[in-house]
Parts: structure tokens; sequence; C-alpha cells
């Protein structure tokens, strides 16, 4: 029983760690107003997969706490709705641009996607998640 609750925890993890951020790369610097691409890519699968969506998000991270991961709070909501990436020839995973505004927060912050899709035979819900930290400038 041990072995099989290891398994599905390992499991879980692995299908959760689906995205990431390409871009602006993490630790940059922007400023409000700023038109910037956010750049989601997403790791090849061998199962079947039927995506659900994303949302993107930006929150202020004062020196007193850190950041809450983006499955947990996005604040500034900057994007929701379909995430269908694509090949392209300069990247090996598929990836979709969105551009977006800066909001008015100035400090550090940090852009989170979460993303909703369904994974395998059977269509299991899987959430995930990405985080990047930037410092925003006004």
């Amino acid at each position: 029983m041990k072995s099989l609750i290891t398994l599905a925890a390992c499991a879980t993890t692995a299908l959760a760690q689906g995205i990431f951020i390409n871009s602006p790369p993490a630790n940059s610097q922007l400023q409000v107003g700023e038109t910037i691409t956010v750049q989601v890519a997403r790791g090849d699968y061998i199962q079947a997969m039927t995506e659900i969506g994303i949302a993107i998000g930006i929150q202020s991270c004062p020196d007193t706490r850190p950041c809450a991961p983006p499955n947990e709070y996005l604040q500034d909501l900057l994007y929701t709705g379909p995430f269908d990436p694509e090949y392209h020839t300069d990247f090996y995973d598929e990836y979709q641009n969105f551009t977006l505004t800066v909001p008015d927060v100035t400090g550090p912050a940090q852009i989170g996607v979460t993303r909703a899709y369904l994974v395998g035979a059977g269509y299991l819900t899987v959430v995930g998640s990405a985080a990047s930290n930037y410092t925003i400038v006004a």
C-alpha cells in the first residue's frame, strides 16, 4: 500500500510540472505600462492530453512575505482563456506567446501561470502552475 501511495504522489508531481515561463527572462526588470510577451511552454507528453485553459497573473511581493504560489493567488489577472501551444523551429517544447501589459504594481513581483488540463486514457484532471520573479519599476 505504501508503494502505491508513493507512486501516485510521484505521478501527480510529474504531471503538475508540465509548464514553464520562457519569457520575459526571470529576474529581469519590467516597467509599468510596458507591453510584454509572456511565453508559456509545455513539455512533451507521451499520453493523451486535452487542454482546459490557463490564467496568467502578476502579484506584488512585499519584502515582509514571499509571493503566494500561482495556483493559490494571482492578484492582478492579465489573461484567462485557451492555451494552444505549438511547435516552433527555434525551440524544442511547444509554446504560446501572450502579449500583455504590465499593471501599476511596483517593486518585487511574480508572474504566475495556472493551467488546467486532462491527461491519460481516463482524462485525469490536473492543475499545474509556474512562476517567475521580476522587479517592476514606474
